[in-house]
């Protein structure tokens, strides 16, 4: 009988905004004027920016199906939008809904003391376009990723860098995939970006 994996993985992203809209404290430098052949009034302007930060563009993650005639590691690699309000800096904290980065089976495999097997998989990112299983910065599960700076676009869209600045890899080794007994294969990557 020929063994089959489904795997997929799908992205969810978060952002991240400190807007409070508080109201700010005026200098004093708004002033009515006086009572002249002609009269002059200052008025005081006053924004305060907070930072803001958003993600858009993510795909699902769809790895199809492993069989016996299929070799080498399972990767897929997705380009994004990150909005980060000036064009600053940002960081990534990649989490997932399985709690490490490990796909998760449904059938108790009497193989493995009736335990669920589970696949583990590789995530990296980058602050550009065409990150692959060999470029870009590999991610530790749930820890800060800011090595060199990954600024964000001040455009909503990205229409700034054609629409993508950013993007991630997840890569399942082959190996884990053979390791796993046959059944379907899921998580959700959680992708933070919080401003620096």
């Amino acid at each position: 009988m020929m063994n089959k994996y489904i795997l997929s993985a799908a992205i969810m992203a978060g952002s991240f905004s400190s807007a409070s809209y508080a109201q700010l404290a005026g200098t004093g430098l708004t002033t009515d004027g006086i009572l002249e052949s002609t009269s002059t009034g200052k008025i005081e302007l006053m924004l305060e920016v907070d930072d803001s930060i958003e993600i858009t563009g993510l795909q699902e993650f769809q790895y199809g199906i492993f069989d016996a005639a299929d070799t080498g590691d399972q990767s897929i690699s997705d380009d994004f939008c990150v909005y980060r309000n000036g064009g600053d800096g940002y960081e990534y904290t990649i989490t997932s809904t399985n709690g490490s980065f490990v796909l998760n089976g449904t059938i108790a495999d009497a193989n493995n003391g009736n335990a669920i097997d589970t696949i583990p998989y590789v995530v990296r990112v980058n602050g550009a376009k065409g990150v692959t299983s060999s470029t870009g910065t590999q991610v530790t599960y749930g820890q800060i990723t800011t090595v060199g700076t990954f600024l964000g676009s001040s455009y909503r869209d990205c229409s700034d860098v054609s629409g993508e600045n950013a993007s991630i890899n997840v890569n399942i080794p082959e190996q884990g995939i053979r390791d796993a007994t046959s059944d379907d294969y899921t998580d959700t990557v959680i992708v933070l970006v919080s401003p620096v």
